[in-house]
């Protein structure tokens, strides 16, 4: 392997046909890694005209037609009044509404004010909710009154992945009510089936559950995040210099517009105000066209697209901490050449086209990384080691001693391999891109001292991590509950498929449960009604097979002289081993004449031959 592909700190973007592959390698190990094919795009930041085609009060919820495969879900809390262009007046007006801490005076002046924009407007909406038309939307609860913001914890608001971060970055504060009073909103008040609003995708379809959309619109840039609905101009956490964070403040407040808010994001930290405006300018323009359309057109409709994998890597993964974006595909470098001349010309020199014959995550020793990133078991270095599992509910971590015995005694042992656990679970976790509920179950701990070093170290291990997280103390079983934001699938599910063998379970029925299986239905069979002698037929797996004919063979002679017939064992290579299939066939003692019984070839449980093979 060359020298100069031993990289570093690199982007590394891999083509093959229609799958792109995307890594990010700091220290010499890849951090995040990220796949998109041509036939199944992701859709976060695609902006719709939508149709409500169903509105569930019992959800607090809404299903929207935007012209997927399946309608996408939109919750009560992530529907906010959509006007722009308003006046600096109003704008005020609507800024003493995000700030008041009674429920009944901050919707009172939020719709007031909307609906005075709206009839300014000629009652039009930007494609979003209008209450205009109708009766007053009713924000509140269906309990009397409704408590105040001071009251209302985010961290206990909701599902465990929910979050109202943008750019896993900073919030934002939107026109009218915060996500806290919306949440005391009735969905009902709000939509109506065949209403057209204008939503953003805001999570991938994760399993069985549909797109998740917001009507709370942003759109980014490589320095800012435009908020066509905002009011403010939020920081990123990530900029800790409260100078800076003044500065960039000030310089994008000279530049905003009445009715439009911003989001400085890290990018922008030690940016001057020329590049600043000149993403404004870009941003607001792109607006200005996804306007046009929505005037135009009748959901469902694509409005704006976000960019696909390679430009969108190189936006929001490309800064001052990466040497190198190595590229393999002439088009793909490009693409990105030209969107770095527009946006990041700072970044130009760092661009190359990769032109060995050795693929690029080979040559780089990437893949083999990459793959080990799919194992269930994770060493660590001091011999202890990680074991990860999915379920349908959350992700569970447990962490374990293995060979490691070092310590003078087991608490210290098990300090050091929880201690070293942490960074091993936090890469895990960016690398896997895992998010929702997670469950670390670390070693006891008896010092309550020792549970504070590695409460210390997770927290610290999580501020490199560009999820943001939630996370509870360390629980007297030594088990850490958090969350971690989930916008798409985990890398397993992007990867794998469930087994066809055993569904995705991880286990299968053994070989004797299943043979007793099929002797239970022999004996059905043979205490029958039906005169005459039986002739059964048994299809199943080879293993199963192999066990009734040796170590069950005393109980099939036993059956066969009680169905007064042989019993026959066929083995089926292609069955899977819980399948087996029993038919029969009785000679009549009247005729003579053979009778198909008329369960034959049927599985106990109702399957047909023809979907066991």
């Amino acid at each position: 392997m060359s020298d100069r592909f031993l990289v570093e700190s690199a982007l590394l973007i891999n083509r093959t046909a229609g799958e792109v592959r995307v890594a990010l390698v700091q220290s010499g190990r890849p951090t995040a890694f990220h796949i998109e094919r041509e036939r199944d795009r992701g859709i976060v930041g695609n902006i719709y005209k939508g149709r409500v085609v169903r509105v569930v009060p019992g959800m607090q919820s809404a299903f929207v037609e935007v012209g997927l495969d399946r309608s996408a879900f939109l919750h009560v809390a992530d529907v906010v009044p959509q006007v722009d262009a308003v006046s600096a007046d109003v704008a005020a007006d609507l800024n003493e509404a995000s700030q008041a801490t009674d429920l009944g005076t901050a919707l009172g002046l939020a719709m007031a004010q909307t609906e005075s924009v709206l009839s300014s407007q000629e009652g039009e909406t930007v494609g979003g909710p209008t209450w205009a038309d109708g009766a007053r939307v009713d924000w509140s609860s269906s309990q009397d009154g409704g408590p105040s913001l001071s009251t209302l914890q985010p961290e206990a608001l909701g599902d465990d992945d929910d979050d109202d971060d943008q750019d896993a970055e900073t919030t934002h504060i939107p026109v009218g009510p915060d996500r806290a009073m919306r949440r005391k909103a009735r969905v009902e008040n709000v939509l109506r089936s065949g209403q057209e609003i204008v939503v953003q995708v805001r999570k991938e379809a994760l399993g069985k559950k549909g797109p998740r959309l917001t009507t709370d619109l942003s759109i980014p840039g490589r320095f800012l995040v435009y908020v066509p609905y905002g009011l403010h101009v939020g920081v990123s956490r990530r900029i800790t210099s409260e100078e800076e964070r003044e500065r960039l403040r000030s310089l994008i407040e000279e530049h905003r517009q009445p009715g439009e808010g911003f989001i400085i994001r890290t990018a922008c930290e030690g940016r001057q105000e020329d590049v600043l405006a000149a993403d404004v300018a870009y941003l607001r323009e792109l607006w200005r066209e996804i306007r046009g359309r929505i005037e135009g057109s009748t959901a469902p409709r694509l409005l704006h697209e976000e960019l696909d994998l390679v430009l969108r890597a190189t936006r929001d993964l490309v800064s001052t901490q990466v040497d190198r974006v190595i590229v393999d595909d002439p088009r793909d470098h490009q693409r990105v050449s030209d969107f770095m001349k527009t946006f990041m010309p700072m970044f130009e020199g760092k661009l190359e086209l990769y032109t060995e014959s050795a693929p690029l995550f080979e040559a780089t020793g990437i893949e083999p990384q990459l793959g080990r990133a799919l194992t269930r078991r994770i060493p660590l270095p001091s011999g202890g080691y990680l074991v990860l599992e999915h379920t349908e509910a959350l992700t569970a971590i447990d962490v374990n001693t293995g060979r490691y015995v070092g310590g003078k005694n087991l608490e210290e042992t098990t300090t050091r391999v929880n201690i070293e656990a942490v960074e091993a679970v936090v890469y895990q976790l960016r690398l896997r891109d895992i998010g929702g509920l997670i469950v670390i179950d670390f070693i006891d701990m008896e010092d309550p001292r020792n549970r504070a070093r590695v409460e210390a170290a997770l927290d610290e291990a999580l501020e490199s991590d560009p999820a943001r997280s939630s996370v509870l103390p360390i629980s007297e079983f030594g088990l850490v509950e958090m969350t971690r934001r989930r916008v798409r699938d985990d890398l397993a599910g992007n990867l794998q498929s469930n087994c066809r063998l055993c569904d995705g379970v991880g286990r299968l029925k053994s070989v004797e449960t299943v043979a007793y299986e099929v002797l239970r239905e022999v004996a059905r069979h043979a205490n029958s009604s039906a005169r005459g002698e039986k002739e059964l037929t048994v299809r199943c797996e080879s293993g199963v097979a192999n066990q009734l004919l040796r170590r069950e063979k005393s109980s099939l002679e036993r059956l066969s002289r009680r169905l007064g017939g042989p019993v026959q064992v066929q083995a089926e290579e292609s069955f899977r081993r819980d399948r087996f299939t029993v038919s029969y066939q009785v000679t009549s003692p009247d005729t003579g004449e053979l009778d198909v019984d008329p369960e034959a070839g049927v599985h106990p449980a109702g399957i047909d031959v023809k979907d066991e093979v």
